[in-house]
């Protein structure tokens, strides 16, 4: 099997995986409060990630002596992991608590959008004509995925559910930008992020969602799903499909069918009705994005 064979198989993997994880959201959420999602699935992840590690420390020279921070990496870490996934997750499921999985999920997938304009002021880039393109196209899919809960089914869609779910996108923008520049492997800097999040969660937890969670066996599988597939191994399936790839830029343009086949299992699943308006503006985002994408690439080019 040759290399971009392998990375197509990998990036179908994560994107598969990822596409389950709004509807694990939910689910969870039908069993514990936002806050404790966050908790439980942060110690799943801490769990997965260090599996990780560990099995990946068998190929590499010195073991798990390479997990440990290097001199001035421990802060940084600390600092990333209020962002991610102290305050992100935190927020986005804040966000599917108040609003339909299918208006939650196209509204957080505006990260690239945001990750764009926040590179103006961050990285100093000068903002390119296409820049304002793709932004004038998603805003129009945010209008039409925010209005479209209007007098339908979904009945009345949750403002601050709304700000929220844009908000998260902000949070994974800036983590982006942050944490992208630490030294370390991805799955170094994601195990130290979640282990240095456990405990400010369980200093925040008295005070955001008091008493400890349900721990049925229905909420310790979906906090589990979600600490293993949104979290944890879902990450070190693209990026091996990034890093094996011979183009890797094309093989990250399939990340975007994974919001689409999201809406599948959440009307699978969950049974919510999946309305035109949030097709319509999901696909409008992700052509705003795309545009963005392919114009400068081609300019790069």
């Amino acid at each position: 099997m040759n290399n971009d064979r392998k990375a197509v198989i990998y990036a179908l993997s994560a994107i598969l995986l990822w596409s389950t994880v709004a509807t694990a959201f939910k689910k969870s959420l039908e069993l514990v409060s936002a806050f404790d999602l966050l908790l439980l699935s942060c110690i799943w992840s801490v769990i997965v990630l260090a599996l990780v590690n560990m099995v990946k420390a068998r190929s590499v020279s010195g073991g798990l002596k390479g997990l440990k921070p290097e001199k001035g990496e421990l802060l940084p870490y600390f600092l990333t992991s209020l962002l991610n996934p102290a305050a992100y997750y935190l927020v986005l499921f804040y966000s599917y608590d108040l609003l339909p999985a299918q208006i939650a999920q196209p509204l957080n997938y505006t990260w690239p959008l945001m990750l764009v304009i926040l590179s103006i002021p961050i990285l100093k880039k000068r903002p390119a004509p296409v820049d304002g393109l793709a932004l004038v196209i998603c805003f129009g899919g945010i209008i039409l995925i925010s209005r479209g809960g209007s007098g339908n089914e979904l009945g009345e869609l949750s403002g601050p559910g709304i700000f929220l779910a844009l908000f998260s996108s902000i949070l994974w923008a800036l983590y982006w930008l942050t944490g992208s520049r630490q030294k370390g492997s991805q799955e170094k800097r994601l195990f130290w992020n979640f282990l240095l999040a456990l405990p400010v969660l369980l200093v925040l937890k008295p005070f955001l969602s008091p008493g400890l969670p349900e721990l049925s066996r229905g909420s310790l599988l979906w906090t589990l799903w979600v600490g293993l597939f949104e979290m944890g191994i879902t990450f070190v399936f693209w990026g091996l499909a990034l890093q094996t790839a011979s183009h890797p830029a094309r093989i990250s343009h399939l990340v975007y069918l994974s919001p689409f086949l999201s809406l599948f299992w959440i009307s699978l699943i969950l049974k919510e009705p999946i309305q035109l308006s949030t097709i319509g503006g999901l696909a409008v985002i992700v052509i705003g994005i795309l545009t963005r994408e392919l114009i400068s690439g081609r300019k790069k080019a």
